[in-house]
């Protein structure tokens, strides 16, 4: 069957900015997902590996004695597609990919063509996101209200 086969996130290194009562911790971390193109190797197609190298960004809050996140996002800063097998390869359309954010433009694509599920748009490092997550960033150190969407413009009218 053609898809989703899975998925593995390896945390590189984290760091962490305490102002307060508030945090906001920064881990690196390469995403792996797996997929079957052509119904598989079973059924004469093959597997291909996306890897994503992105940041979580986790806003964090000490209420009652203890700490906990009360959001989080990551950006994207890099992806690629392989083959599993190096032998084998699989043609992404560039035309189609172009349409998505250059961070992680094949998992985008994949996301969309392969699992069926729209990717989100505004998660890419190298667009007007990271200016504006590392500002809601700055806010929540500083103690400043921060709501949803973290890397973009606010949707939720109250929180």
């Amino acid at each position: 069957d053609e898809g989703f086969m899975y998925i593995l996130h390896r945390i590189i290194g984290q760091t962490v900015d305490v102002q307060g009562d508030r945090a906001v911790s920064k881990m690196k971390v390469t995403i792996t997902c797996r997929y079957n193109f052509e119904g598989g190797v079973e059924r004469g197609g093959f597997e291909m590996d996306n890897e994503a190298d992105c940041r979580f960004f986790f806003l964090l809050e000490k209420r009652k004695g203890k700490w906990g996140v009360v959001f989080y996002t990551l950006l994207f800063d890099k992806d690629k597609m392989m083959p599993v097998n190096p032998g084998r390869e699989y043609m992404i359309p560039e035309e189609e990919a172009r349409k998505y954010p250059s961070g992680y433009r094949y998992l985008a694509w994949c996301e969309a063509n392969i699992s069926k599920t729209p990717p989100k748009m505004d998660l890419n490092s190298h667009g007007p996101e990271r200016d504006v997550l590392y500002g809601k960033c700055k806010d929540w150190l500083d103690g400043k209200a921060v709501k949803p969407n973290l890397t973009g413009t606010d949707e939720v009218a109250s929180w």
